[in-house]
């Protein structure tokens, strides 16, 4: 596992997903890619890129908090069945504006036209922020544990500007705030762990950029986006999360003709600590937006016929390509037949033969035509 992201360090001390057998097998499946959207700067995304490259992306987006590793139980469940997934992690940004457009030149770059998006908190401002910077290039969004404005952060951080400058374990002690610190369910609590684990792995400067975004005034105005409430997903935990229960209300409020999937429980993380409930609600999402139906099944059909398993291949097919070859095989064996018999009948006109011994071959042949 690369010590850069997640798995570094002593084993004892790791999170249970970190250790578990899911992780390694992601980490084992998809790269960690980097590439460079600014030419006048060593500015790099980084990313998880998995699936079939001529299909439209679900891009996920992660929160303050997270990078690009934190989806890896939807790589694990969704990619198998044909999706295409990009998890993101954005380099050091200290504007919403500029955030944007690194993120539109960073799909630029990878030569992608269309995208689906799924955001989580300070990410699912994001991807609102993109969607009205071009609604023409996202074909849908779901939005988990979100909100639609910043101003309750800008209040609580009248420092805002100071983030650059502030040493990274100050940083994390303003993040880690936010985590709770209550007796949790099993798995939320060790989703809770992983995110801390992620934490440790950003830089001073990523930390300050998150930060900054968090608490900055953002050009998101909802009422005004020229996108269809209908194309959009919201996704809620019921339980104690970090995101104000009335900052939540205005995504509903805003978007009112959105599809809602709530979670009894999940936490601020329900994709970790959910990902069977997160994966369904994904699937369904999609599928009404024609992914799964258009993208999908051709793709899945190419990949049954490229098997060539008996239990995937009509044999009763005409157009299909297994019973041709078997009849040129069957004729092949015909003619092969034909030369033995001719060769037989040559023999019988040099040799006596008795009559009954012949009868058995014919009968031997004849079978074996059969």
């Amino acid at each position: 596992i690369n010590a850069e992201y997640g798995g570094g360090g002593d084993p004892s001390s790791m999170s249970a997903f970190s250790k578990s057998d899911n992780y390694k097998r992601f980490r084992s499946w998809v790269a960690l890619n980097r590439v460079s959207v600014d030419a006048t700067s060593d500015r790099a995304w980084k990313y998880f890129d998995y699936g079939p490259k001529d299909a439209i992306p679900l891009v996920m987006i992660p929160g303050a908090t997270g990078t690009a590793e934190i989806f890896y139980p939807q790589f694990l469940s969704l990619c198998p069945k044909g999706l295409r997934i990009i998890s993101v992690q954005w380099p050091p940004y200290m504007a919403h504006d500029k955030w944007l457009q690194g993120f539109d030149r960073f799909l630029d770059a990878l030569k992608i036209t269309k995208v689906h998006l799924f955001g989580t908190s300070l990410g699912g401002y994001q991807a609102q922020c993109y969607v009205q910077y071009r609604p023409a290039r996202v074909v849908s969004l779901v939005l988990c544990n979100s909100f639609c404005d910043t101003q309750y952060f800008v209040d609580k951080a009248p420092c805002v500007g100071m983030f650059q400058w502030m040493p990274e374990f100050v940083l994390k002690r303003f993040l880690l705030a936010n985590f709770p610190t209550i007796q949790l369910e099993r798995d939320i609590a060790n989703s809770v762990d992983f995110m801390v684990e992620q934490l440790e792995t950003m830089s001073q400067q990523e930390l300050a950029s998150r930060m900054t975004l968090n608490c900055t005034l953002g050009p998101l105005k909802p009422s005004k986006i020229e996108f269809s409430d209908e194309k959009i997903t919201i996704l809620d935990s019921f339980d104690e999360v970090s995101i104000p229960e009335r900052l939540r209300d205005e995504v509903y409020k805003f978007y009112p003709k959105a599809r809602q999937a709530q979670l009894k429980t999940g936490g601020n993380f329900p994709y970790l600590s959910r990902p069977d409930e997160i994966n369904m609600h994904l699937m369904v999402h999609l599928r009404r937006h024609g992914y799964i139906l258009e993208d999908l099944a051709e793709k899945q059909d190419d990949v049954g016929s490229e098997d060539t398993s008996s239990e995937d291949t009509d044999l009763t097919d005409p157009s299909n390509k297994i019973p041709e070859k078997k009849e040129e095989q069957t004729s092949a064996s015909q003619e092969k037949e034909e030369a033995k018999n001719s060769t037989e009948k040559k023999n019988e006109t040099n040799y006596v033969s008795a009559p009954s011994e012949s009868k058995q071959t014919e009968d031997g042949k004849s079978d074996q035509h059969i």
